[in-house]
């Protein structure tokens, strides 16, 4: 089997299920509640030492086990369950410093030691096997009068030198962690269930070397038992600040998926759904702290993405008809509700309904017709004609047909140019003719769906314009608007990247895409060694959030369709 080593400084160390994480950084380790996003999920920060003195150590870690190393001592640490972490050291001592705002501790007797993050809502017990603990800090003045100890901070020193002990921690008042603890099982169950899920991989062709197996543990890592607002195990996008569910990144998720378990990657594809609104949106990001938010939604990838799943997996009528009530109320919504001139091209009302949240495209005002809205729009009413018509529905069939070609027929006298497809305010139709974002030449997407007169124009602006040897920027690199950490304004990230390589593909153009492919998967595992939120178009250089799972996905994705010759 092949062996992944994980680097937890860029892939946050975790395991299927849990709603927690340790990550590597400043000479640290941090643990997440993988339940907050953003900046809001570090909850402590835990240093090693010997006589009051922190150690600088080494850090490993395999998929199931962490391991620390210093002068005269070692420590490990492993995900015991959805909640529990378990630390175990000989001969450093190792302290827990709450670092999430607010919060205050107690000692329940000599191994028990609970705590509260305020700020968190997150309760957390420490309990201790071996080792002497100790509570103590902040010394904080009360009110202007009094010397008070928030006994934030736990000290744990080796007992005849060693140290035992779980840390648990959620939402609510977690019981007492029965002792003893067991690690050598422990771990073996982690390990098995580990090589499990990659076993399926390798199974079916798709670890070819150690980086994709530590891309499969980006996946396999992510994971949140389903709860709350997940009707299914859910892959998180990462599990260190970007701990949510948005709805269009899961498309790409269930996609890597697909290629080891039909059944994983449908259940992907289905999570938002389980959440869409009676008029048929769906929600912008599903939060394991129960928060289901809308006002803006993702882009219609939806369609797209599950005609792949079909070329994957013979799904039965039940899961076809479920799926095709999902997808029809999806499209009537963007017809309905993202048409306030009822010109027939749908808008997206800001940018962060496009997914390119601060996209140039944008720079124009609210409420743009985007060009690739129609594309991805006619691509779901093409996997609808396809459901109709394996459901044995022909007058449905027949309608999504006209639909689609209706749709096609307006946006191109609407919005196409001459040399490329613009984009508009709704309403007045201000214009920008020769828009310098990259979201302007997804309608590549189509493939051979969109005219080939067209797809060749937009194949040669992408190349002149966008292209480097990484793949696409986000933003032309002779703009003056192109930032090398812009976020969507220059940078490159998986799921466009991915997008246009297979719409390139179907469209003829498969060296194009191949070059494109490669040039991707060479950067985030060699230039970055990382799965990062997204990259510096020029240099490769990791941005923003690490152990990103679009980005595993994808790159798990572009390596087995465009092997490296």
């Amino acid at each position: 089997m092949q062996d992944a080593r994980i680097n937890i400084f860029n892939t946050p160390f975790s395991r299927y299920g849990a709603y927690l994480s340790v990550t590597a950084e400043d000479g640290r380790l941090v643990i997440h509640n993988s339940r907050l996003r953003f900046q809001e999920g570090p909850l402590f920060a835990v240093t090693a030492g010997r006589g009051g003195e922190r150690a600088a150590w080494e850090v490993s870690a395999s998929p199931w086990e962490g391991r620390l190393k210093a002068d005269g001592g070692e420590a490990s640490f492993y995900i015991r369950d959805d909640c529990t972490v378990v630390f175990r050291s000989r001969g450093l001592d190792l302290d827990f410093a709450l670092i999430s705002d607010g919060g205050y501790g107690m000692e329940y007797g000599p191994r028990t030691f609970r705590l509260i993050a305020s700020a968190q809502r997150t309760y957390a017990l420490f309990q201790v096997e071996k080792g002497a603990g100790r509570l103590s800090g902040p010394v904080e003045i009360q009110y202007g009068r009094k010397r008070i100890d928030r006994k934030r901070n736990l000290h744990v020193s080796c007992r005849e030198g060693e140290i035992l002990l779980a840390l648990c921690f959620g939402n609510t008042e977690p019981r007492d962690i029965p002792l003893p603890l067991e690690p050598e099982k422990e771990l073996a169950a982690v390990r098995a269930e580990w090589e499990e899920f990659l076993g399926k991989a390798e199974a079916a062709g798709c670890v070819p070397d150690e980086y994709a197996a530590e891309s499969w543990y980006n996946l396999w890592s992510s994971f949140v038992r389903a709860r709350d607002v997940y009707p299914y195990d859910a892959v998180l996008m990462s599990k260190k600040f970007m701990s949510s569910l948005w709805s269009w990144d899961h498309c790409f998720n269930a996609l890597a998926l697909s290629q080891i378990d039909g059944q994983a990657a449908l259940e992907q594809f289905l999570i938002p759904f389980a959440h869409q609104d009676a008029n048929g949106a769906l929600p912008d990001l599903l939060n394991p702290n129960m928060e289901v938010l809308f006002t803006f939604t993702k882009p219609p990838i939806h369609g797209w993405c599950f005609s792949l799943l079909m070329d994957a997996h013979p799904y039965p009528a039940d899961v076809l008809e479920r799926v095709y009530g999902y997808l029809e109320k999806w499209t009537g919504w963007w017809l309905e509700f993202r048409d306030p001139d009822r010109d027939g091209i749908p808008d997206y009302p800001h940018g962060n309904d496009s997914g390119w949240d601060n996209s140039t495209l944008f720079d124009e005002g609210y409420f743009i017709e985007s060009p690739d809205l129609p594309a991805f729009l006619i691509l779901q009413m093409g996997c609808l004609d396809r459901i109709a018509a394996k459901l044995g529905r022909p007058a449905a069939e027949k309608e999504w047909k006209e639909k689609a070609e209706d749709l096609k027929r307006k946006w191109y006298a609407h919005s196409w140019n001459g040399r490329r497809f613009a984009a508009k305010q709704s309403v007045s139709h201000q214009s920008s003719e020769n828009p310098s974002s990259l979201l302007s030449l997804m309608p590549i997407v189509l493939g051979k769906e969109l005219d080939a007169d067209k797809m060749e124009k937009l194949a040669d602006i992408l190349e002149k314009d966008f292209l480097t040897p990484n793949g696409p920027a986000t933003e032309a690199l002779n703009s003056p608007d192109y930032q090398s950490d812009g976020y969507w304004r220059g940078p490159i990230w998986a799921p466009s990247t991915y997008l246009i390589a297979d719409g390139l593909r179907r469209g003829g153009y498969r060296e194009l895409a191949g070059r494109i492919a490669r040039g991707f998967c060479n950067m985030v595992k060699n230039i970055a060694r990382g799965n990062y939120e997204n990259f510096d178009a020029v240099t490769g250089q990791g941005l923003c959030a690490p152990g990103y799972t679009w980005t595993a996905s994808v790159y798990l994705l572009l390596e087995k369709e465009f092997p490296l010759p």
